[in-house]
């Protein structure tokens, strides 16, 4: 049984006649008679009394007429959603974001998904890679953004779209004592408080080796005597403990560090991110992850970035 099959034995009630059914569905009249005759065979039911050329339905036509009905309107609402849905006009949106990458990304992006699609249903999450990738396994997040140099050569089944990078810098307070030195050395840096996000093994442990090659406290502590994932309790430290934080330059502004100072350390130059946009592999990408994936290739643009300092 086709919906096609349905459609014209709707037709055929709604008109009449086979001759004026035939107009109305663009057939001949000898093969929407075919048509009718192969949806009898299927239900194995007489559904049509053809004597002295009127059409009349018997009881079990009444029944699948009565049903055909409701399976061709529900048919058409499945189509008009579906056109919803790809003009984001509903669905839902779960992304999940590393630390770095919500500071980056998270505000701005999803700030404008809602403006150009209020009515999508969006939920956002900020965590460690580890706990991104455990939930984008289990079906809870459509996709998510973080550092994955800890992921590359680990996890299967992912999909990993590397993102362009992003400068990677100390900031503090516009009036901390350091920004009065000509160089702020590594063991300058650490006689303050240094924050920070949980970073991958690979950062961690060239940050780790840097500060047992330098002098003074380098000894007594590694060099971030702080974590933290929450950009905003980061951003509190720099302005109220005289922390040094580190946090990427946003590729727009606005974002977390846009009161703070940028500040140059010797040996520490030159870091970037290493942002990728993480999906299951194989799996088709909602319309509302597909915009964002898009969005989100927008603002990390070259021409987005801020220029190197």
């Amino acid at each position: 049984m086709q919906l096609r099959q349905l459609q014209h034995l709707v037709a055929l009630a709604d008109q009449g006649s086979f001759g004026r059914a035939a107009q109305a569905v663009h057939l001949s009249q000898p093969a929407l008679s075919r048509s009718i005759d192969n949806l009898e065979e299927v239900l194995q039911a007489r559904l049509i009394d053809r004597a002295y050329g009127t059409v009349r339905f018997t009881q079990a036509g009444e029944l699948v007429l009565a049903r055909a009905r409701e399976l061709l309107a529900d048919a058409r609402q499945i189509e008009r959603d579906v056109l919803q849905l790809e003009g984001l006009a509903i669905g839902s949106l779960a992304v999940g974001l590393g630390p770095f990458a919500a500071g980056t990304l998270g505000r701005m992006a999803l700030s404008l998904m809602a403006q150009r699609h209020p009515q999508l249903l969006m939920r956002m999450e900020v965590a460690d890679t580890a706990s991104l990738c455990e939930r984008l396994h289990r079906r809870q997040l459509d996709l998510f953004i973080a550092d994955t140099r800890d992921l590359e050569k680990k996890q299967p089944g992912l999909k990993l779209a590397r993102l362009p990078n992003v400068p990677v810098s100390f900031f503090v307070r516009p009036k901390h004592p350091l920004l009065r030195l000509k160089q702020v050395t590594l063991d300058k840096l650490m006689a303050y408080p240094v924050a920070g996000p949980q970073l991958p093994t690979e950062v961690a442990a060239q940050f780790d080796r840097q500060a047992n090659r330098s002098k003074g406290k380098s000894a007594d502590r590694g060099l971030f005597n702080v974590s933290c994932d929450d950009a905003g309790t980061l951003r509190h430290l720099a302005l109220t403990a005289n922390a040094a934080i580190l946090a990427p330059l946003a590729p727009a502004p606005g974002h977390e560090t846009g009161a703070l100072v940028p500040l140059p350390v010797a040996g520490l130059t030159g870091m970037q991110t290493h942002y990728s946009l993480v999906t299951l592999a194989g799996r088709t990408l909602s319309p509302a992850a597909t915009a964002y994936s898009r969005l989100v290739t927008e603002l990390m643009s070259p021409a987005k970035q801020p220029p190197g300092r």
